[in-house]
């Protein structure tokens, strides 16, 4: 380190010492070199930080060992019954009851409100959703009981969607999420594709700020063109179908590299290359 403090301070002090004997027309001419090499160098790097950015995904899925993945395709009939739930035209009531008044967080839209919480249904995709009386307007905010990052504040007593479900709905959860996997598995039913990871590939993804490690086990493309995720939490043990939209971080590989699922799905399941 001292030594190059003292390289520095020598080239600085030869610079001084030389100024005296070198007229202004020589100095004009040696800045205006050092400007044109200054913005050949900051051109350089600017056009070599662009072309990484734009091509890192490329480089790294050639980089990437590439898993095996198997496509199927299975046609069976639905049935929505489980337990005492039953769905109508693609809805089941979970609860409805007094309006309840709560404040929403919302962290991956950034997005904060207020209104009264009406109802809780299950829907065909197999997600959650509270109907939210916001003025004049009904927000309809989507849940996964494993996924989900939206913390909802009541009577200054922050919950999660699960503990609201507990503790202020009064749902027995065991009942209502083991509905939630009966529907879920339903989806399978009604896939174009199913392409299967053998094994499951882990990943680590951001929830609620929260890096986790997931095993990927499924990539489902369905009839209307959704596309969903079977993924495992590695340290719960415990399986949920994630839609693809819902993931808005990159995800991450156990060697530290990063990239966005859609580029990194479609590279792994381009249909012509699976039969």
């Amino acid at each position: 380190m001292k030594k190059v403090i003292t390289i520095k301070l020598f080239l600085v002090v030869s610079v001084l010492v030389l100024i005296p004997y070198l007229n202004n027309a020589f100095m004009y001419e040696f800045v205006s070199y050092l400007k044109l090499i200054s913005l050949i160098i900051i051109f350089g790097c600017l056009s070599i930080f662009i072309i990484k950015l734009i091509y890192h995904d490329k480089w790294l899925l050639k980089k990437l060992v590439k898993p095996n993945v198997t496509k199927t395709v299975r046609n069976n009939e639905k049935s929505y019954e489980y337990l005492d739930y039953k769905m109508n035209q693609g809805v089941a009531i979970i609860w409805e009851g007094d309006a309840i008044f709560a404040n929403f967080r919302i962290p991956d839209d950034n997005k904060n409100f207020s209104g009264y919480i009406k109802q809780l249904c299950l829907k065909e995709d197999g997600n959650f959703y509270l109907s939210v009386a916001n003025g004049h307007q009904i927000e309809r905010i989507a849940f996964n009981e494993l996924t989900s990052s939206i913390k909802i504040t009541i009577n200054a007593t922050c919950y999660s969607f699960k503990s609201l479900c507990k503790d202020v709905l009064k749902l027995e959860l065991n009942k209502i999420f083991k509905f939630a996997d009966h529907v879920r598995k339903q989806l399978t039913l009604n896939e174009k594709y199913i392409f299967t990871f053998d094994p499951p590939t882990k990943v680590f993804i951001t929830i609620n700020n929260n890096k986790e490690l997931f095993e990927i086990e499924k990539y489902y493309i369905f009839h209307n063109n959704d596309k969903a995720i079977q993924m495992k939490s590695v340290s719960k043990q415990k399986s949920a179908l994630a839609p693809i939209e819902n993931i808005k971080t990159k995800i991450e590989f156990e060697n530290g590299e990063k990239i966005d699922i859609k580029k990194w799905l479609e590279y792994l399941c381009v249909m012509n290359d699976i039969n």
